[in-house]
């Protein structure tokens, strides 16, 4: 049997990790697309579809160039 260690939990099944794995990255990526529409004076709802980021255009645009660093 190989264990795994990731972010200090040991897992034996590879499934296991991967979707670890997967819901840190997508945790990872909604706090950055969060962090970047607040610095951009935008609003951000979590729907079923994904997140909606709303306001402005020129607030828009500055949220694609924070997003984009």
């Amino acid at each position: 049997m190989i264990k795994f260690k990731y972010k200090g939990r040991s897992f034996s099944s590879a499934q296991s990790l991967a979707s670890a794995m997967q819901r840190d990255i997508q945790s990872a990526y909604e706090q950055r697309v969060r962090r970047a529409a607040a610095n951009s004076g935008l609003s951000v709802r979590k729907t079923s579809q994904g997140l909606e980021v709303s306001g402005s255009a020129t607030n828009m645009g500055r949220f694609y160039n924070r997003l984009g660093r």
